[in-house]
């Protein structure tokens, strides 16, 4: 099987090894064209680097507690936004204000170092290496700041960073940014910038973050990668189909860590000291030695639970000889002893010489204690170890003097070679390729796992001279480089480089789906209309939107449309899973294969095709159930319209979305042109889930069990900074106190009796104004498009109960309030409700779009205008759907009437080739007498009403008296 044949296999997988990850950059495109971008935090290092920063600052007073306190309060309060993001950077900044620019430079140096190095990833500086050895144009890109990160990337050869900028004035830091941060958009955005200032080809190029927060710089590359994901990146990663990947933990170890590592130093000293014992009866000290290496080695590493996994084990045999290892970790003693098993000796700094267990051992067995800061005691220290290597006793040696703070290979020091030199025996390299995983610097405890070693082919010393000593150091050093950087062997076959061209369109990768839908759970609203339905089918929530199509589109083009939009919308692809006992929020699970046939119908009408006929036909589809156990869509195609139209029907379910996604979602699935664009985005079919409803109850009990607590921290936090600003806080809690009873309470005086039956039966009717028109009515009056469309309704409905005798009392309208934020993701639902008493008594057009507009302006700009989301909502997921069932009804069905309003599409758009000439949204009947829902399409005002034929018993009247109350409205405007 081919590398790229594999790379595709993992894909279908989901989660990806290291060793696919490096497959799949040496099967990209090379040169720097192709862009690497890395996330800092939490991606290449395992934490924060703001972490090593506030602890310097805390240790050396430069902060005080209290600033520290308020970095932690607010980080606790929670960042979530641009805003947020910059009020928690500001507080970290707050330390560096009065410290000069050099000063900075100098301590984010040093905290790399003693710190910040012993928390990088080892498997991400392996692709950043992959990367730079491709010709890829590498850059670290973090919301954090170049003292933060300049550091690490000096150390990994990558000559590019994009992050947050700090105000520096005069060579001194302020304390404040110095620009736009890096989060969220921001980075998207400096990606962007920098890509086309370097030339960067961004749909061949690769991202790597941990953060659901970079979902938008994820978005800005053709090979997003998702490294360690939390919970919120992992779910868009399935959304999007990006590789995930999870690289062991650089923290602290816990119970089981501190246990083993206990046992493999006791195991370590233990078998040592066992073996000189018996050793000793022999009378002879080196055989004592040896074997007490050799126990020693054995037992540690069995304790420890460490394994070695040796190439070239067979250069061992060639004694004496100076052994060199690259010095990684601490635990490089175990793997030695393990390795060699006696007859060596050693050389270690002369701190060790008094270290506790490990002082003695060394001097038993003759190591040499060298003073690293003095060179002329240092070789004066190794010349005992000639005379051993005479007598036939190995010397082991680290020729970088120390461990190196990365995985880089440090310089090479001759002192080894001089030794080698003078014996007269050769060098054996061996290369330890990641101890510094399972013991990284710094670390207390040790991981388990298995310590890759490869052991070269001796280099003889014979012939060597002072003179050519340094070249030969750096022979030997090349040997290493090479071995580590080609461990597995891939580079010792032939690379075929293929450059990156701009018109190289074969290499590009396949595109990612649509940024709508992402959510993996239902929110509590979506919860309540998903399961209230169960209890009361008259509370089903089916929302359906009828196209007009001109003319007819061809069945099989439509049907292939569909399968391209289930790959670019997966929510098409979704079902849901309810969570075990029916409570919990249902989870979004992507099934292992859609079956179009289910989803796609298609009839024709009977001569001669009226408008009539096909509401008939699109009312009895829309009022039936959809499957709750696959994806919540159906599409119904009809034919056999007048003029050679046809109708396209799409109904899906409330839970998916609110009125303003779905109007997000066809925007962004209907074409421009009729024609066929061989250009469109191709993404691959979504990963199917194994979600089951034992394992969602499971999950999200743990995650409710999780989150109380900083739940609770955090409304704690609020609830003190609201004692800093009482009147504030007093006034803002009597102000959702009144928005909850305006939003919960039921309407005063009742509604209209007329309206009062319920069948929960569907008909329905369709009305057209011009946009134009009812937008010059509106503001003639004082209001905006939908203050007058409401006017409309209230008009049309007057002379509705005008006509049928009926007293003209109160209408109640249920009016949704759009809770969307700009940074929202799109899709599913963000609205909350508010009751307008409409008076039928008011003739006067203008005089109502006064009193609506209003009402409208208050209600949205009340302070817990999403207050039944922050009060009901957390409780909704865990009531039972008869509960739920009477409590949707109780707050429902007091309206009459439902009015809504939605922007569409003010150009042509086509589906299957055919332009689509009206939109008509049709709403569900949550226990009210109507919904009347306004989609504008073009230049046009397409009016959808859905009434209970028993409570509008002249469904046909109320089109026309509606029609009526439009005119009036239009007529102000002329």
């Amino acid at each position: 099987m081919s590398t790229d044949q594999d790379v595709a296999t993992s894909a279908r997988a989901g989660e990806w090894s290291e060793e696919q990850l490096l497959a799949d950059v040496e099967a990209a495109p090379r040169g720097p064209r192709i862009g690497a971008f890395f996330d800092f935090d939490g991606t290449v290092i395992d934490g924060y680097s703001l972490a090593a920063f506030a602890r310097h600052h805390l240790r050396s007073l430069h902060v005080t507690p209290a600033d520290l306190g308020q970095l932690l309060l607010t980080g606790l309060r929670g960042v979530t936004t641009e805003e947020d993001f910059e009020k928690f950077t500001v507080a970290g900044m707050k330390a560096w204000a009065g410290r000069s620019e050099d000063e900075l430079v100098e301590l984010g140096e040093r905290l790399f170092v003693q710190g910040i190095a012993g928390s990088l990833y080892p498997e991400a500086w392996r692709l950043v290496t992959a990367h730079l050895r491709a010709g890829h144009t590498v850059v670290l890109a973090s919301s954090a700041t170049r003292f933060q990160v300049e550091p690490a990337a000096r150390a990994m050869g990558v000559d590019h960073i994009l992050v947050s900028p700090v105000e520096i004035t005069d060579g001194i830091c302020t304390g404040r940014p110095g620009g736009p941060l890096l989060w969220r958009a921001g980075k998207a955005g400096a990606v962007r910038t920098f890509a086309e200032e370097h030339g960067i080809d961004l749909a061949r190029s690769f991202a790597y973050s941990n953060g659901d927060e970079d979902v938008p710089f994820l978005r800005t590359v053709g090979r997003a990668r998702a490294l360690n994901p939390g919970s919120g990146l992992a779910t868009a990663a399935r959304h999007y189909s990006w590789p995930i990947a999870r690289f062991r933990s650089r923290g602290r170890g816990g119970p089981t860590e501190l246990l083993r590592t206990a046992a493999g130093i006791g195991g370590l000293l233990g078998g040592f000291a066992a073996g000189v014992a018996l050793g000793a009866l022999n009378g002879s000290r080196r055989e004592a030695v040896d074997l007490g290496i050799t126990l020693g080695g054995e037992l540690g590493s069995a304790l420890a639970g460490v394994r070695l996994d040796v190439q070239g084990a067979e250069h061992l045999a060639h004694r004496p000889a100076v052994y060199l290892f690259n010095h990684q970790s601490q635990l490089d003693v175990l793997v030695l002893a393990k390795l060699l098993r006696g007859g060596f000796t050693a050389v270690a700094k002369k701190e060790l010489a008094n270290s506790p267990g490990f002082g003695l051992m060394f001097r038993l067995a003759d190591v040499a204690f060298v003073d690293r800061g003095d060179p002329a005691k240092a070789r004066q220290a190794l010349e005992p170890a000639v005379q051993r290597l005479r007598e036939g006793i190995s010397l082991v040696i680290a020729p970088e003097g120390t461990r190196s703070a990365t995985p880089n290979l440090g310089p090479f020091k001759k002192g080894a070679f001089h030794v080698a030199m003078q014996a007269g025996v050769p060098i054996v390299p061996i290369v330890i390729r990641n101890a510094g995983e399972l013991m990284w610097r710094g670390a207390s405890t040790i991981q388990s796992g298995t310590v890759q070693v490869r052991v070269l082919p001796p280099v003889s010393t014979e012939g060597w001279t002072l003179p050519q000593l340094g070249a030969k150091v750096e022979e030997v050093r090349g040997l290493y480089l090479d071995a580590l950087a080609d461990w597995s062997g891939r580079g010792t076959r032939p690379v075929e480089v293929t450059e990156a061209d701009a018109d190289d369109e074969g290499a590009a990768p396949p595109a990612t789906a649509l940024d709508w839908g992402i959510s993996a759970e239902m929110n509590p609203l979506e919860t309540a209309m998903w399961r209230a339905e169960v209890a009361d089918p008259r509370l089903r929530s089916n929302v359906t939107l009828l196209e007009l199509l001109e003319p007819a589109p061809d069945w099989e083009r439509l049907r292939a449309a569909h399968e391209w939009a289930s790959r670019m919308v997966p929510r098409m692809r979704q079902r849901v899973v309810e969570p075990a006992l029916g409570v919990g929020a249902p989870r979004w699970a992507t099934v292992a294969e859609l079956d179009l046939d289910r989803h796609l119908h298609r009839v024709r009408l009977d001569e001669p095709g009226s408008m009539r006929q096909l509401l008939d036909v699109v009312g009895e589809f829309a009022a039936a159930p959809l499957d709750r156990d696959r994806p919540l869509w159906e599409v119904l195609f009809v034919e056999g319209l007048a003029d050679g139209r046809a109708g396209y029907v799409v109904k899906t379910h409330h839970s998916t979305t609110d009125g303003l996604g779905a109007v997000q979602l066809m925007s962004l699935l209907h074409s421009r042109t009729a024609e066929h664009d061989p250009s469109r985005p191709e993404p691959p079919v979504p990963l199917p889930d194994d979600a089951s409803p034992v394992g969602v109850l499971r999950d999200q009990i743990v995650g409710t069990a999780k989150s109380v607590p900083l739940a609770a921290l955090r409304r704690g936090v609020e609830a003190l900074s609201g004692l800093r600003r009482p009147w504030e806080a007093a006034t803002s809690a009597v102000e959702a106190a009144r928005a909850a009873g305006s939003t919960l309470a039921p309407p005063k005086g009742g509604g209209s009796d007329l309206l009062t039956p319920r069948g929960g039966g569907w008909h329905f009717e369709v009305a057209e104004v011009p946009l134009a028109d009812l937008k010059a009515g509106s503001k003639a009056a004082g209001g905006s498009l939908n203050d007058g469309f409401l006017a409309a309704v209230v008009g049309g409905f007057r002379r509705y109960h005008e006509r049928l005798g009926a007293p003209a009392g109160t209408l109640t309208l249920g009016i949704p309030i759009s809770l969307r934020a700009q940074d929202d993701p799109q899709g599913g639902n963000r609205f909350t409700g508010a009751r307008l008493p409409a008076s039928l008594a008011e003739p006067d057009p203008a005089t109502r779009i006064k009193a609506i507009r209003e009402f409208v302006l208050s209600a949205r700009n009340a302070s817990g205008s999403g207050v039944l989301d922050d009060l009901v909502g957390p409780v909704l997921g865990w009531l039972p759907a008869s509960v739920l069932g009477a409590l949707s009804g109780s707050l429902t069905s007091g309206n009459d009437v439902q009015v809504s309003n939605m922007p569409g599409v003010s150009h042509p758009v086509y589906i299957a080739g055919s332009r689509i000439v009206r939109m008509f949204p049709f709403g569900p009947l949550p226990g009210c007498a109507a919904m009347i829902t306004l989609l504008s399409h073009e230049d046009t005002c397409c009016i959808g009403l859905n009434v209970d034929a028993a409570a509008v018993t002249d469904p046909a009247g109320l089109l026309a008296d509606l029609q009526a109350g439009l005119d009036e409205v239009v007529a102000l405007g002329r």
